[in-house]
């Protein structure tokens, strides 16, 4: 393992964030760049703190984390918090690959697979010099990873806390609930491509047509989409998408869809229910996002940054200007891709693990992401977190007036449900 110090410069960080990058030798070399925080900047790193990691979603950063890290870091006696900017973005990038290097369409999906990206994640806490993570925590597209990790290599991880997207289990599809029973539209225990595939054909049947985030996501036109002409450009596509997600948005009314209480909904029933999300989740058929967004700020005005959060919105507008969506993009089309051939025997012995090490949920409460997936929610507390002690009653926790970016947006209240549940899995 090679460390390069390199720290990057970014505002709005409270002085105990410090920024450095480790190479990950046994990753192709890997230059993982982090941030992290301990109790106190004047003690040495080599304290032995126990370490909670971060994993960041789409489209964010380890600077996503930026108001949480500090707090978590000086609960009870102190952690070593680390918050890293995962593969294909911000800073983290190949060894020479050039710290402009853009991830391209072409280059290679196996890299993106999520069982990939979680041998980075355990590569990188055996290099910050760690055997085992006291609480592993990640928010929208960090969840599944989180939960990858956990299932893949529960002996490095002695608790889990999943946010915005609950986590339902390795090897299910997105739309897992369908079944083959009463229906020549009804599926079971398909691909994921595959149930991907009779979604995208079902939602573009509809009236009007509609097409779902992740198809888009996908295709190759996606991030030069969002890139645009860049600059202001950019800088007010994300202002528009972050608003939307967020608890101040009036569309964001989030409550189960029907589908999610029946227990085997047809094809055609799970799409009438998607097209029901606002369009950031299922957006029109001819639209790309950037339309989608651009519409709703021709409506109202307020879709766009809020005050406060015009410094964070122009370092997104800066490191994804730089870098290009399409390392982000990559983990949607890999997860709607058949799996590399080497993943598929890891992947059967995965599928139908149980997560059990002491698990949490944590998501703003007008955050659709809790339920765009009809019925994962219920997986995920009755079916994959069903260990003894694993997830309680009191570790479902739903923030009241925050949206998908919860741990920006209502920062003390994650920080004081995380802080209580580490002093649960402490006192275990």
């Amino acid at each position: 393992m090679n460390t390069i110090s390199a720290p990057v410069m970014l505002p709005d960080l409270p002085p105990q964030i410090t920024s450095r990058y480790i190479t990950l030798s046994d990753r192709d070399d890997l230059n993982v760049h982090i941030l992290e925080a301990f109790p106190d900047t004047s003690n040495h790193p080599s304290t032995p703190y126990h370490l909670i990691l971060l994993l960041h979603g789409f489209p964010e950063l380890a600077y996503s984390w930026r108001k949480v890290l500090v707090p978590i870091a000086n609960a009870h006696q102190g952690y070593h918090v680390v918050a890293p900017d995962l593969r294909g973005f911000g800073r983290t990038t190949l060894v020479g690959s050039g710290s402009a290097g853009q991830v391209q369409y072409e280059d290679t999906l196996s890299s993106y697979h999520i069982l990939n990206i979680a041998e980075d994640v355990c590569s990188l806490v055996r290099a910050l010099g760690y055997s085992s993570v006291a609480m592993l925590v990640g928010h929208d597209f960090g969840s599944p990873l989180a939960g990858h990790c956990v299932i893949a290599h529960p002996e490095l991880f002695a608790s889990v806390v999943f946010m915005s997207a609950p986590f339902g289990g390795v090897g299910g599809p997105p739309w897992s609930q369908a079944s083959s029973e009463g229906g020549d539209d009804k599926v079971k225990e398909r691909s994921i491509a595959s149930s991907a595939s009779d979604i995208t054909t079902a939602l573009a049947a509809l009236q009007p047509p509609r097409k779902h985030y992740m198809a888009y996501f996908s295709t190759l036109s996606a991030n030069a989409d969002m890139l645009g002409q860049g600059g202001k450009a950019l800088y007010d596509f994300l202002g528009g998408y972050f608003y939307m997600k967020s608890g101040n948005w009036d569309g964001n009314d989030a409550h189960p869809l029907p589908s999610a209480f029946s227990p085997s909904p047809s094809i055609s029933e799970l799409a009438m229910d998607l097209a029901t999300l606002p369009e950031y989740y299922v957006m029109p058929l001819h639209e790309s996002m950037p339309d989608v967004v651009a519409r709703h700020v021709r409506m109202d005005a307020r879709v766009t940054w809020p005050r406060g959060d015009e410094v964070a919105g122009a370092v997104y507008a800066a490191e994804f200007g730089r870098t290009g969506f399409q390392g982000g993009l990559n983990y949607y089309r890999s997860a709607l891709s058949p799996p590399p051939p080497e993943r598929i025997v890891q992947l059967r012995a995965l599928a139908g693990r149980r997560v059990e090490v002491p698990a949490a949920f944590i998501s703003g409460a007008r955050d659709w992401g809790v339920y765009q997936t009809p019925g994962a929610v219920r997986k995920m507390r009755e079916v994959v977190c069903t260990s003894a002690g694993c997830m309680q009653d009191e570790d479902f926790v739903l923030i009241e007036g925050a949206g998908h970016w919860v741990q920006q947006e209502a920062p003390e209240m994650v920080v004081r449900e995380l802080v209580r549940f580490l002093g649960k899995v402490k006192a275990l």
